[in-house]
């Protein structure tokens, strides 16, 4: 595991919002994924303040979701809606650099729809950045132990969470894996044990899909705080 390990979660999420700047000044349509979960929410509003918010060059920079699940934008379960309040809410962006997941859309309509904006959009399918979390059962996006397929051909599918049978749109693993760069990002140590696990155990003998999901020709790091690396 390429790690990153901060004191805090405040530090990581200070660390990646600095790059953020280096992104948008390269004068060209950079396009970067965010993650929903907790520790993204500390992004975001640390995204808002001062000197990010004055700094990155907004317009330069394309946000798209690993995974959203299909509610209304302003429901709280919404990984767009967080990011809307939180971040967009306080910053001056083009309404076109924001590529979300329509939610209260019939799912298979917008699965189409939003595959189609994805192929459209982003040069060779090859996202510049994707920021995902970890679950504690080692889910990342919406792809989940045991139902993902790690071959679908697809930008995008459906998915059910295995608890709640919530529905969802994720990226694929596929399409994941193109990606310039991908960041885990994981705080707490509630994640402290399954990194361990990731770090001994050769991913091919593991169910996680954040065990196996790396860049094919890019750079794939874990951006970790003290807690969640402690076992590490």
């Amino acid at each position: 595991m390429n790690t990153n390990i901060f004191d805090t979660a405040q530090q990581a999420v200070e660390q990646i919002a600095q790059e953020f700047i280096t992104y948008s000044q390269q004068n060209r349509s950079v396009h970067i994924s965010l993650s929903g979960g907790s520790t993204p929410k500390l992004l975001f509003k640390t995204l808002a303040q001062s000197p990010f918010n004055e700094k990155v060059r907004w317009e330069n920079l394309h946000f798209w979701w690993g995974d959203d699940r299909m509610v209304e934008p302003n429901d709280p379960e919404s990984n767009y809606g967080e990011v809307q309040k939180l971040l967009f809410d306080h910053i001056q962006i083009p309404a076109e650099n924001i590529h979300r997941i329509r939610g209260e859309n019939d799912v298979e309509q917008e699965l189409a729809r939003f595959s189609q904006e994805l192929t459209a959009c982003v040069p060779n399918l090859a996202f510049d950045w994707i920021i995902l979390g970890m679950g504690t059962d080692g889910h990342t996006a919406s792809l989940f132990p045991h139902q993902t397929d790690f071959n679908d051909p697809n930008v995008a599918a459906i998915a059910k969470h295995p608890e709640t049978g919530q529905i969802r749109i994720s990226k694929t693993a596929q399409l994941i894996e193109k990606a310039k760069r991908i960041s885990y990002l994981v705080t707490g140590e509630s994640k402290a044990e399954i990194l361990k696990e990731i770090q001994t155990t050769p991913a091919e003998n593991l169910p996680y899909p954040a065990a196996k999901i790396k860049a094919k020709n890019g750079v794939t790091e874990w951006i970790l705080d003290k807690d969640a690396a402690k076992l590490l």
